[in-house]
């Protein structure tokens, strides 16, 4: 058996950094005839290049790994990126099952659960955010699929299925989990993949396909309305590696208009909220994904008051919330003739109601548009 120090395959094209780490750890994961220690030893290593505390270390190397993080915080998601291609699915899913580490890093406790077929097939999932402050881009996934049924289902497809012979799977039961299987999940990204450059509007943008496995964190992610995980997940997860150099924590608080160009490609600025819930009805009637924006409070969550005087309607700062549809309804969404036409807004953080304090499912008039929200953002037409 080869020594965890031997040098891996160079067709990987590695920089330093991860290129010194494939050196510790690739030889011993890859090796078919390693002991089961010797991988674990090896995964381990994986781990604490990304995830272990700096407070056990001198200050000055505490100092350059924390700038490394921040530049790089996670090597084995661009490990994993130039691997994957020179495995065959049952080798690569043995991998991944030894070393999860390969794959985007969860915020909280590294415990997997997979993504059942079952999910991928529903007719028209409820995309729900997690434990994760990525509204920005869970708005925006539940606006497409408003507009467009099935579209998140369209951004995944399957690169087979695989069942090791052996190995732990670091879930929730501790044994290797049959449903695990590897999907390739289609995003774009800026042609220019700089750090800050990316950012810059109208860039040139390329397709990025993601190979990833059904794997994802038990908590702190998306999923459906009960908070199982399905399609949305998986697109989370690819958008960690993506845009968020394979960590769930570095996906947190961006813009609407990056999550817009993760899914669909086209560049969509915010722009001023519109005066009337009319033009909004427009750009929805033609298959346009619209997401609203809260401005970040100083004292934080607020309430506006509903116009019936029966209570107020809470809303989050910082916040993107997902347009669903114009309709004539009161304030609590019963249908209404004879009332102004209303915006339903909703918020992708989900919870439940009460009569006199509403939180999810928002009725909202022109005039309390214009007080929530200080910007939109509108997509291309999906239909």
């Amino acid at each position: 058996m080869p020594h965890a120090t031997d040098p891996p395959d160079r067709s990987l094209a590695l920089d330093g950094p991860t290129r010194r780490l494939a050196h510790r750890v690739l030889p011993t994961l890859l090796h078919p005839a390693a002991a089961p220690a010797d991988r674990m030893a090896a995964a381990r290593i994986l781990d604490r290049a990304q995830t272990t505390s700096l407070t056990a270390v001198p200050a000055p190397e505490a100092l350059l790994r924390m700038l490394m993080r921040l530049v790089r915080p996670s090597p084995g998601a661009r490990l994993w990126e130039r691997l994957w291609p020179t495995l065959s699915s049952r080798r690569a899913l043995e991998v991944l099952r030894w070393a999860p580490g390969l794959e985007p890093v969860p915020r909280g406790p590294q415990r997997f659960v997979s993504v059942p077929r079952s999910a991928l097939t529903s007719r028209r999932p409820r995309v729900r955010q997690g434990r994760l402050g990525d509204c920005w881009l869970v708005a925006v996934m539940s606006a497409c699929e408003q507009v467009r049924p099935g579209f998140l289902q369209g951004l995944i497809s399957s690169e087979g299925s695989a069942t090791p012979a052996a190995g732990p799977t670091r879930g929730e039961s501790g044994t290797a989990d049959p449903s695990v299987r590897l999907t390739a999940i289609d995003l774009l990204e800026p042609a220019l993949a700089v750090p800050i450059l990316r950012r810059i509007p109208f860039l040139p943008v390329r397709r990025r396909r993601v190979v990833v496995s059904t794997r994802v964190p038990v908590a702190h992610r998306a999923g459906d309305r009960r908070q199982r995980p399905n399609a949305a997940s998986l697109i989370e997860k690819a958008a960690a590696a993506v845009w968020a150099n394979g960590s769930y924590r570095r996906l947190q608080n961006d813009f609407a208009g990056i999550g817009l160009l993760l899914l669909t490609g086209r560049w969509c600025p915010a722009r001023p909220v519109p005066r009337t819930v009319e033009h909004i009805a427009e750009w929805l009637d033609a298959g346009r994904p619209v997401v609203l924006s809260t401005l970040a409070r100083p004292r934080g969550s607020f309430t506006v008051a509903r116009e019936d005087g029966t209570g107020r309607i809470a809303f989050m700062d910082a916040h993107v919330y997902t347009a669903v549809r114009a309709l004539r309804c009161k304030e609590d969404g019963r249908p209404d003739s004879g009332a102004p036409v209303r915006l339903h807004v909703r918020n992708p953080v989900g919870g439940g109601e009460s009569p006199a304090l509403r939180r999810t499912d928002l009725y909202l008039s022109e005039r309390q548009l214009r007080r929530a929200f200080i910007s939109v953002n509108v997509g291309p037409s999906l239909r």
